[in-house]
């Protein structure tokens, strides 16, 4: 029945739009969810409709096609009569072959006695159709999965067809082979159906490979088809084995081939499975073909049981021969079967093993897997994530039962059980497959943090790049009078000898002032090639003290601590060859200067210069990973205890979502402190097994930094000594004050007693008391551009080289000027003679730090002194510049008359030394350099044009508090000190105080800021000294303490002029 085309074509659209909706319960509350009430009800009014004119369609139809239906009522009648037809003849044809069948059983004997020629056609019919049915039999194995039973099969089969091809007669008192020729005549079929048969034997092997390729099977299955390989290839179990082995190395080539190695998570999933392929393949290897006990392994098991023969070959009559063959070669089947040795076993086993650890760290499909860890903390994550699978006993579940078995009980560490077992030796899979590899990555992630660190710090684009002066050329005057950066800092010294093991990442106030001092000092670039130095180093370090957090910490600390000192002395060293290649480019340019008009103008090469200076200054002094890597390794332990403190404090600020929940002993957090602690203890205790030694290429590389930091700073001292001396030498010449014959501005009088005849005269000298205004700007100016540059972080042997230069340049510009002014006029007067004379002995002598040869070697007990309580206890040689201002002074003393001049020298000079105490904190620099004239009291000024005005007479500190009791907020326990009334006893432990004897830990060291440190340790020290002194010995105290404090205001420089002024303070009771 078919409806209209029309009709079909009217109501498609609204069956496409119901359907679309939804047939059923399940769409009609789809529809519900989706649609509104108002399409709802527009469906449900277009399907009652459709309804409707299915019901008028189906009228009409059965109206116009009444004739139709009757018809194929009559004709389904016919078919049926027709089919209960046919039912009749097939029972009859039925019922006349069961009476043909009882007939011929019943006549069977009868026949067997009288034609024995007819019954051995009929065995060999029935050998035929087992042939025949063997195909169909092997297929349904097959389809089963029962490739043993299909292999015993095929073989029988194979004996049937034997007993075909050479069958005997048997009867009649005589033995008679059928001809083949005759018996393939009566049954054309046999040879085709045989090679039918005999094709199995290759489907079944390959079905059989094919189940032992297929992952996530039980061992049953996988027994099953060895066993049938065994029995279809003909393989010993040697040679099963090694099938066993290579199936399971073709799993894990398919898991690594799988794995795009693009992701650390996705590799290091594919390393733990195919490491649980690994044990759970020995465990079966065990299970499969190591007897243990009395009972025979499941392979053989397998393979050697088999029922009955005289069943196996069912429909065939008298199957004696071929029972005997089957028996024949379950014989031969037995004899092959020998149990292997379990050194044999063993040996197969690690070899294989080996060969899988090659090719899970080797390269699959052209790189390495591993590569995708890219990180020192993504390798201890993946050691421990491999380590987790190693120990795991869900891994080996199938294996327990036999364990179990073997054993007499549950076992808890089924791996280290099974290699017992079946490799024989203490293998550790760690060790055999990952080690190598993960140190091996470990280097290579060195090498790629140090590469990284090439690439980011680029020393040729940064000096081309800076500059800041602008213009192309700029003279001396304005390189004086440019404005200053703010770049010289009386820097202090960082609070971090305080810092405990576990100290967390928060730094202290002082901290960041430190580095903020730092951060201006140096400036944004190099500030940021230091960071980024030290940021890849930083990197570097965490990444191997988190390799180093496991059972192999020892080890590898041995091999990595040495690999990474290398690398990192070798990238250190390769940025300061590109600094060298610079600083010897900028040698060449000052050279061709004055040669070539397009040269770079000189005060640009000294900026960059200086600005090679400050990074080398930054990398010797300023770095914080680098000597770290390069130290000890010892002192790595701070580092690892650091992270440590950092996660637990993470871990503790988690919040809490019950307030009654306890943490209990197998809980997650208690297990991850247990295990955090595990990992840092082996991390910690195999860093603190090290050699407390430090990397003998460290030095190297701080002598290096340090001779090219000079290096960088002698184009600025050649250019600053030549410019500066270029205006000293105009100012000398145009001074007329020279030639006059009256006292210079800055002259004094000095009364000069005389004893004639028991009576005393006195003689007014006038003599020089201050130096020339010129020498003191030349003075003045270089202090400036050392503040400008650094100030006090300046090397001293740069301050040395400075000053040395300096005064060469003083020593030949006067030399210069004496031999102009003899050859021309004016001539020099006496009075510009004295000024001369006072100039270059100030000079010689603020200068005098770079004229002489310091012992550097400071004894240790001085290594523990207060700064500005240090003895001058270095030895000095004088050398060439102070002969040649000898040799000027020698030359001018002769313009003057000698009994003149012997009156006036010891004035002169000590109008020189008074001069030379009042400068010497302006001149600050250079006097640290090379102190002199300390045990010259420093005498008030009486000229009038002196700007130093007098202080009134306060006294330094007041009387000492000796009833008080010593409060500290050090301490508050005190033992008193008994002392006797001798004033040197007092002194003596004052002086040993002073000294550092008393304590290891000065106040300077547990503060930053010195002046706090100090002001807080006189202090201290007074209410200490308060319970020992008696009242005898505080006047000593008294006087020694103001010398003290106006000893240290010479050694500080003019930027803490200030300083000392909180100490004079009242302090409120």
């Amino acid at each position: 029945m078919r409806m209209s085309s029309a009709s079909a074509g009217e109501y498609r659209p609204a069956a496409v739009s119901l359907s679309s909706s939804g047939g059923g319960q399940r769409d009609a509350e789809s529809l519900f969810r989706t649609k509104p009430m108002s399409e709802i009800r527009n469906v449900e009014s277009a399907t009652r409709k459709n309804i409707e004119d299915k019901k008028e369609e189906l009228r009409q139809l059965v109206g116009t096609r009444y004739r139709d239906l009757i018809d194929s009522a009559d004709s389904i009648v016919h078919m049926k009569s027709l089919c209960e037809s046919i039912s009749a003849n097939i029972s009859s044809i039925h019922g006349n072959i069961r009476s043909l069948s009882s007939s011929s059983v019943a006549e069977t004997p009868k026949l067997a006695s009288l034609n024995p020629v007819r019954v051995n056609v009929y065995g060999i019919a029935c050998r035929v159709k087992y042939l025949v049915d063997t195909p169909e039999n092997i297929w349904g194995c097959l389809d089963e999965s029962m490739f043993l039973e299909a292999a015993g099969r095929y073989m029988r089969a194979q004996h049937v067809q034997q007993r075909l091809i050479k069958l005997e007669g048997c009867g009649g008192g005589g033995a008679a082979e059928v001809d083949q020729s005759k018996l393939l005549a009566n049954f054309p079929l046999l040879e085709h159906q045989w090679q039918i048969v005999e094709s199995f034997k290759a489907q079944i092997s390959q079905r059989s490979h094919e189940r032992l390729l297929d992952p996530g099977l039980g061992l049953g299955a996988y027994v099953d088809a060895l066993t049938a390989v065994s029995v279809v290839d003909e393989l010993d179990p040697e040679q099963v084995l090694d099938l066993f082995l290579d199936s399971r190395k073709t799993w894990i080539l398919q898991k690594l081939n799988a794995c795009t190695g693009e992701d650390a998570g996705e590799v290091v999933s594919v390393f733990c499975d195919v490491l649980s392929v690994i044990q759970v393949t020995v465990g079966q290897v065990g299970e499969l073909f190591l007897q243990a006990l009395t009972d025979m392994p499941l392979f053989y098991k397998t393979i050697l049981s088999t029922p009955p023969a005289s069943q196996l070959f069912g429909g065939i009559p008298n199957p004696e021969e071929e029972v005997g063959l089957w028996k024949s070669f379950r014989d031969k089947l037995e004899s092959v079967m020998v149990i292997l040795d379990k050194n044999d076993v063993s040996k197969a086993c690690l070899t294989w093993l080996r060969e899988c650890g090659g090719q899970i760290v080797g390269k699959v499909s052209g790189k390495h897997l591993i590569e995708a860890i890219v990180t020192g903390t993504e390798l201890g994550s993946a050691e421990k994530l491999i380590r987790e699978t190693m120990d795991s006993k869900d891994v080996l579940r199938g294996s327990l039962d036999w364990l179990k078995s073997v054993f007499g009980s549950e076992v808890e560490l089924p791996w280290n059980r099974i290699r017992e077992l079946v490799l024989g030796d203490d293998l550790n899979l760690w060790d055999e497959i990952f080690e190598e590899a993960f140190v091996e990555r470990m280097k290579s992630i060195i090498d790629s943090r140090f590469e990284d660190l090439a690439k980011a710090v680029n020393v040729a684009d940064s000096v081309h790049a800076y500059s800041e002066i602008t213009g192309e050329k700029i003279n001396f005057q304005a390189y004086l009078n440019r404005p200053s950066t703010g770049g010289g800092v009386w820097f202090i010294e960082p609070n971090a000898k305080k810092l405990g093991l576990i100290s967390g990442n928060k730094s202290s106030p002082e901290e960041s002032d430190f580095q903020s001092c730092l951060t201006a000092y140096f400036g944004p670039e190099v500030s940021q090639m230091r960071d980024a130095v030290d940021r890849r180093c930083q990197s570097v370090l965490e990444d191997l003290l988190s390799f180093f957090e496991s059972e192999k910490a020892g080890p590898r600390l041995k091999d990595l601590a040495p690999y990474v000192q290398n690398k990192c002395y070798d990238s250190v060293s390769a940025l300061l060859a590109d600094i060298e290649k610079e600083l010897e480019f900028l040698c060449a340019a000052v050279k061709k200067e004055n040669k070539d008009s397009e040269a770079i103008p000189p005060a640009i090469i000294v900026e960059k210069s200086l600005f090679m200076g400050r990074l080398l200054f930054a990398l010797l002094n300023h770095s914080k990973h680098v000597p770290l890597i390069l130290g000890s390794p010892r002192l790595w332990c701070r580092e690892t205890m650091t992270a440590v403190s950092d996660k637990l404090s993470s871990l503790l600020r988690q919040p809490r979502f019950g307030s009654n929940t306890g943490v209990t002993a197998d809980s997650p957090g208690k297990q991850f402190h247990t295990d955090l602690r595990k990992q840092t203890s082996l991390a910690v205790a195999a860093l603190l097994g090290a050699e407390e030694k430090t990397s003998p290429k460290f030095e190297e590389l701080n002598r290096t930094m340090r001779d090219l930091c000079i290096k960088a700073h002698t184009l600025w001292i050649q250019w600053l000594s030549d410019e500066l001396s270029a205006i000293l030498l105009h100012d000398l010449r145009s001074d007329d004050g020279l030639s006059a014959t009256t006292p210079l501005r800055g002259w004094e009088e000095t009364i000069v007693k005389q004893e004639q005849d028991e009576s005393q005269s006195e003689l007014k000298i006038s003599l020089p008391s201050l130096p020339s205004l010129y020498m003191i700007s030349f003075l003045c100016r270089a202090s400036e551009e050392i503040h400008r540059i650094g100030g006090h972080v300046l090397d001293k042997s740069i301050l040395q080289k400075f000053a040395s230069s300096l005064l060469e340049k003083i020593t030949i510009i006067y030399e210069d000027f004496l031999s102009a002014r003899e050859a021309n006029e004016p001539q020099i007067s006496e009075k510009g003679v004295l000024q001369i004379l006072l100039d270059l002995r100030f000079a010689s002598d603020v200068l005098s730090g770079g004229d002489t040869s310091i012992n550097m070697e400071t004894p240790k007990s001085t290594m523990n002194r207060s700064a500005y309580r240090r003895k001058q206890d270095q030895q000095k040689t004088k050398l060439v510049n102070r002969g040649r201002i000898d040799g000027v002074t020698s030359k001018l003393t002769q313009k003057l008359d000698p009994i003149d001049w012997l009156t006036y020298e010891p004035y002169l000079w000590e109008n020189e030394k008074q001069s030379y105490l009042r400068h010497a904190v302006l001149f600050g620099f250079f006097v640290q350099l090379n102190r002199m004239y300390t045990d010259t009291a420093q005498k008030l000024s009486t000229n009038s044009e002196s700007n130093i005005m007098p202080c009134s007479t306060v006294p330094r500190f007041k009387y000492l508090p000796i009833s008080a009791p010593a409060l500290s907020s050090r301490s508050t326990n005190k033992v008193s000190i008994p002392v006797t009334s001798n004033g040197a006893s007092s002194r003596n432990s004052w002086n040993a105080f002073t000294n550092g004897e008393q304590s290891q830990t000065s106040d300077l060291e547990e503060n930053s800021n010195f002046g706090v440190a100090f002001k807080s340790f006189m202090q201290e020290s007074t209410l200490k000294l308060g319970s020992i002194l008696t009242d005898g010995q505080v006047g000593i105290f008294k006087d020694r303490s103001a010398a003290a404090m106006s000893t240290f205001g010479d050694i500080l420089p003019a930027q803490a002029a200030g300083l000392l002024s909180s100490f004079t303070n009242t302090r409120s009771e």
